[in-house]
């Protein structure tokens, strides 16, 4: 099984309309973009989405059979997607938290796509993984996952600015190999809807995970990087990372 970011950004993604900042020109040169934080499972027969917030995702996955999607929020660069995908061939069941309003019009005309909400530590098994949400502080209500596969557990959390102290208890209690977790803002900027990098290390760190990343980076967190030279004790995704388990 593969796991396979499609972005790492924020909702902005990089480089940012018409933006001149050095990271947006580098990337323009290089020819780079790096999409709005997304990621799925790779099976061997189909794939679960961890959100759905690129918009044209139906043609990245057309022939490959969406399994599930685990939907972290109902904001648009995280479910975006789901307004063509519903459109699918395919019945596809959308597990997400509880959200009265949800995302346009997905809820009242939803086609294809299932809805299925689920609570906070609430289990379920789906293909070979074991999944169970993680309640996390943001905008929107907002879960994160911890999974299971074979021998090896898995700690995603975007977006947030902090945990649930329920959830970092339970957290506590496992052996975590690989987490991924929201670190939007640098450390200029130490409130708001998202962690900045020091913040979500520490977070890491308490955890004690084997092997941490970050995510969800904007434009401006990476420039200030780069200019100040910033040694991170956790390395940021890159676009289109990809781990094997």
């Amino acid at each position: 099984m593969k796991l396979n970011f499609l972005g790492s950004a924020d909702s902005a993604g990089i480089p940012v309309h018409n933006c001149l900042c050095s990271i947006c020109s580098d990337y323009r040169k290089k020819g780079i973009r790096n999409l709005s934080t997304s990621a799925y499972f790779e099976l061997e027969d189909g794939v679960i989405l961890l959100d759905a917030g690129i918009e044209n995702i139906s043609n990245i996955f057309d022939t490959k059979k969406i399994k599930a999607i685990l939907l972290t929020h109902f904001h648009a660069d995280h479910c975006l997607g789901l307004l063509r995908l519903r459109h699918s061939n395919d019945k596809i069941n959308c597990f997400h938290p509880e959200d009265k309003e949800g995302f346009s019009d997905l809820f009242k005309h939803n086609h294809s796509l299932s809805f299925s909400e689920i609570v906070a530590f609430q289990k379920m098994s789906l293909d070979k993984l074991l999944i169970t949400s993680i309640p996390l502080k943001h905008s929107k209500n907002t879960l994160g996952y911890f999974i299971e596969y074979k021998n090896k557990t898995i700690v995603y959390l975007t977006d947030c600015f902090a945990l649930e102290d329920e959830s970092l208890n339970f957290l506590k209690n496992k052996t975590i190999d690989y987490a991924f977790i929201d670190a939007c803002y640098d450390e200029r900027k130490i409130s708001g809807n998202h962690l900045n990098y020091l913040q979500a290390s520490k977070i890491l760190d308490d955890l004690e995970v084997k092997n941490g990343f970050l995510m969800h980076i904007s434009h401006s967190t990476k420039e200030y990087i780069e200019e100040n030279n910033i040694k991170l004790k956790y390395k940021y995704l890159e676009p289109r990372d990809s781990f094997e388990f």
